[in-house]
């Protein structure tokens, strides 16, 4: 939608709508409009509008209410156009660092989860965050661990920090020394290497002839996908779920919650996204999957290393959308700040 398909004064119209029902969850009158004092407009103008917006889909009547709500549409004109810039207040920003500030320390999951609480709390809605898928990881370290009737623990490092084992078992016995011989290769054959070029790396070196250790690495690439879990590779941490139903747009329906919730991949799907790592906002019928026509999503993301996370806000179509997008995109750029810092880096 372009910016000239509105006047100034439908402009003014729309957004006195948006964010009044945003706030009241009622629908809004014109005399509502008007009673905001700041358009000195007639009731009888703003009708007239307000019929206009209705003809073009941007609002809508609600039964046979005499007010009107923002449609789809007419939120995404109001985020792309009428908004304005996204703004975190000086209690939000403390709230934010403050929940950060704590989690410096500690592995991915266990900061993912800490600011998805954070955010669920800051925001009263459903907070979801997503670690870093692990298939475009750089490898750092591999490490082999012997143990009995010719089995062996493989435990591979990312640079992201992440780590991912799996029980390997070899069809011939192997001893310690071989185990630690295999792990000083494999460090020297893998170190920078992605998952995927890794898992090439090894396929190519198994068709060679003089493959040393040749049980044990078919073992480890036969296993590749399963010490990774690269078919569960985005891990997902969500809190909040209790926020949904407290809006009166969901109250007393607990469907919703279970189609979101009703696994973690459907949950991850919700907040994925294509590329860009600017803040995006999703709103009600634009979400990827069916009967999500009442949810709104402002999702933003983080780099740990090579990977990419996601942290994102789900609930109703009205919400608070300047806000949210200001705190999200503040705890995107807060996490990209931990995750490159030298304390990070450090302790992995």
């Amino acid at each position: 939608m372009r910016r000239e398909e509105l006047t100034a004064r439908e402009e003014k119209i729309l957004s006195a709508i948006v964010e009044t029902y945003i706030r009241s969850a009622r629908p809004v009158s014109s005399g509502a409009v008007v009673r905001r004092g700041s358009l000195k407009l007639s009731s009888a103008t703003v009708r007239n509008v307000m019929r206009s917006l209705e003809d073009r889909g941007l609002i809508e009547q609600p039964h046979t209410s005499a007010g009107r709500i923002p449609a789809d549409r007419g939120y995404r004109y109001y985020v792309d156009r009428l908004m304005g810039p996204a703004t975190v207040s000086n209690s939000d920003s403390a709230q934010i660092r403050a929940g950060i500030s704590v989690l410096g320390g500690r592995d991915i999951a266990t900061i993912v989860t800490g600011v998805s609480r954070t955010l669920s709390e800051l925001c009263k809605q459903l907070a979801v965050g997503l670690e870093p898928a692990v298939e475009g990881g750089i490898i750092d370290r591999v490490e082999l661990v012997h143990l009995e009737e010719g089995r062996c623990l493989v435990v591979a490092g990312l640079r992201s920090g992440q780590t991912r084992s799996a029980l390997v078992e070899c069809r011939e016995e192997v001893s310690e020394s071989d185990v630690a011989a295999a792990t000083e290769l494999l460090n020297d054959w893998l170190d920078g290497l992605s998952i995927a070029e890794a898992s090439e790396f090894l396929k190519r070196k198994l068709k060679q002839r003089d493959c040393p250790f040749r049980d044990l690495i078919r073992g480890i690439h036969d296993r590749w996908d399963r010490i990774f879990h690269l078919h569960d590779s985005e891990r997902v941490h969500y809190e909040g779920a209790r926020y949904i139903l407290r809006n009166p747009e969901f109250a007393g329906d607990s469907s919703l919650l279970g189609e979101i919730l009703d696994s973690e991949e459907a949950l991850a799907d919700l907040v994925r996204r294509p590329g860009g790592r600017e803040v995006v906002v999703i709103i009600g019928h634009e979400n990827r999957r069916r009967k999500m026509e009442g949810v709104s999503l402002v999702v933003g993301s983080y780099r740990v290393g090579e990977t990419i996370g996601r942290i994102g806000v789900i609930g109703p179509t009205r919400m608070q959308y300047r806000r949210l997008v200001g705190v999200v995109d503040q705890f995107s750029r807060l996490l990209d700040d931990l995750f490159s810092s030298s304390h990070w880096q450090e302790r992995r």
